[in-house]
């Protein structure tokens, strides 16, 4: 049982990276293809953090594996607050021409 919890903790930081990378993709100037990658992402990092912590329960864990899941569902938790907040941003405008005179 252990062998499973350290797996699927090393899963779940593989998939919190693998789905800020994406979203930080997304992010470069492709403002509906980040609205459409959040909602798809949601799950794999809501999955990332919830996965993990039957095998921890099952197990007499050490306080590392605990730690570590801490940190994976901060981590993912984080990665989708700030997806969303940049979803919501406006992005960059185009500069306005300013004319002078009638």
């Amino acid at each position: 049982m252990e062998a499973l919890a350290w797996a699927l903790l090393a899963l779940g930081a593989v998939t919190t990276v693998a789905c800020a990378v994406r979203l930080a993709r997304r992010d470069r100037g492709d403002a509906p293809g980040l609205a459409r990658a959040v909602p798809r992402t949601a799950p794999a990092l809501l999955a990332s953090g919830l996965l993990p912590l039957p095998a921890l329960l099952a197990a007499a864990m050490p306080a590392a594996a605990w730690g570590l899941w801490g940190v994976d569902t901060i981590a993912a938790a984080l990665v989708y607050a700030v997806a969303d907040t940049t979803r919501d941003t406006p992005g960059p405008q185009p500069p306005s021409r300013a004319r002078s005179g009638p």
